[in-house]
């Protein structure tokens, strides 16, 4: 009875098990090669103009990194079968599937007749098409760091780390004023010129106007119509906002304010402006956010090319601003609570002193001091920001991306750019819109790591 049990139990059981572990070794072998394949081909669906030649590239991706992980014989296996195919699975979602056998020699269980058993895996894959406007800050404290040339580099990299002929991309940059550069279109890459190229045409000078940058950026997401796609806004600045797209009333009254040279508050008469009002463009604040000291305007509301520094006074008969911008504050009566598209200049950052505190303007936005100036273009972007998110339709997906070292004061607010992108760590974090991501690069040598991380975020794959 020992010899029978022994032949026809104890040693089948004891070499089930071997085998069954053996077995579950190249199972989990081949599996971690699977994921591997099918991860390694949906990133290279950037590579190609159409789905024909992106299958390809995807296919021969795959292939490759599933050798790689799981060589030819490796474990005394043999008869592999790969295959990777490449669909479009829904609305703009494309999925690299794997699946693969391979025969695996068995053992002990030779005993019962079985000299071998299939083992198999698969993995998909998928990558969400992208519908992408990249917002540059493009302002005159990056050239006088000497970096713009680092920032014009990474931002060429990272476009072309998205896939022409099936991603969409466009490009607003701004200085004071903002300006569609590059209308989104999936040829970005393929275009003359190209979006590269473009970007590498850009000169840094001229303020920072966050707020009618990043409603500009979005107004394209809202042409191009395709809720079915990732929507996403990309921001990058190195400093504080400071100036702010509006239309801004003609001072009429006589009050005490600060002049011209912000050496004094003296009576300042009604304003010389024959016109009427409201004059619209941007005002800005050129003293690091001193007060007392100027504000300047009014300047165009947009810029006409990637070269524009956004600082040309607009028309205005009569007024003192048009022969000096700094006297802006002579014919500007306040503030107005929204900016030109309805973001509001008050929020988070305003405080007291910030308001008019007698006269006949009393409890309005100053305009003669750069604090009030600043406070309220922080405002405006991060109102425009949260009124981005809000859109249900298309849920806008924001990452924002700060620069370190380039000035001394104004330094990018890590506060201000984590509420912009409603990411976990933001003071204002709300669950029910898109949670973005915020990068900071302490100095330009970081820069470039920067994009490369929200690239990684952007472009990570549903496994």
């Amino acid at each position: 009875m020992f010899t029978v049990m022994l032949t026809l139990v104890v040693v089948p059981m004891v070499g089930l098990a071997i085998d069954g572990a053996f077995l579950y070794l190249i199972q989990s072998r081949l599996s971690a090669a699977t994921d591997a394949a099918a991860l390694a081909g949906a990133r290279s669906l950037s590579v190609g103009l159409n789905l024909a030649s992106q299958t390809a590239s995807a296919q021969a991706t795959a292939q490759t990194y599933f050798t790689a992980n799981f060589p030819s014989g490796v474990l005394r296996t043999y008869n592999v079968v790969f295959s990777a195919g490449v669909a479009q699975t829904s609305l703009k979602v494309r999925t690299v599937t794997i699946q693969v056998s391979v025969t695996a020699p068995l053992y002990f269980m030779r005993i019962l007749g079985h000299s071998s058993s299939t083992v198999t895996a698969s993995s998909q894959a998928s990558r969400r098409d992208v519908n992408m406007m990249l917002v540059l800050d493009r302002s005159s404290s990056m050239a006088s760091a000497g970096v713009c040339g680092t920032m014009i580099s990474s931002a060429q990299n990272f476009v072309s780390r998205f896939t022409n002929g099936r991603d969409t991309i466009g490009m607003v940059t701004f200085t004071g004023a903002a300006g569609l550069d590059y209308a989104p279109t999936v040829d970005f890459l393929s275009n003359t010129p190209s979006l590269p190229t473009v970007i590498g045409e850009l000169e840094c000078e001229g303020n920072t106007g966050s707020a009618e940058a990043l409603w500009l950026a979005y107004q394209q997401i809202i042409a191009l119509n395709q809720p079915g796609s990732l929507n996403l806004i990309v921001f990058f600045t190195d400093g504080l906002a400071n100036g702010v797209t509006a239309a801004y009333p003609k001072k009429t009254s006589t009050d005490t304010r600060w002049n011209a040279a912000s050496t004094a508050q003296v009576s300042s008469p009604p304003s010389s402006c024959t016109g009427a009002g409201p004059f619209t463009g941007y005002i800005a604040q050129w003293a690091n956010w001193v007060t007392p000291g100027p504000t300047d305007g009014i300047f165009g509301q947009t810029t006409t090319s990637v070269t524009d520094a956004g600082e040309t006074v607009i028309s205005a008969p009569g007024c003192s601003f048009t022969s000096s911008s700094g006297n802006v504050r002579q014919d500007i009566a306040y503030m107005p609570t929204t900016d030109l598209y309805g973001s509001q200049t008050v929020g988070y950052t305003t405080v007291s002193s910030d308001y008019y505190t007698s006269g006949p303007y009393i409890n309005q936005l100053r305009v003669d001091t750069p604090s009030a100036i600043q406070h309220s273009s922080t405002n405006a972007a991060d109102s425009a920001a949260s009124r981005i998110r809000a859109d249900t339709t298309y849920t806008p997906v924001i990452y924002s991306i700060g620069l370190g070292g380039t000035v001394t004061t104004g330094q990018v607010d890590p506060v201000f750019l984590n509420r912009v992108a409603n990411t976990l760590q933001s003071t204002s974090y709300n669950s029910s819109e898109a949670t973005g991501y915020y990068v900071y690069a302490p100095t330009a040598a970081e820069l470039s790591s920067a994009f490369e991380t929200v690239v990684s975020q952007i472009l990570r794959l549903s496994q």
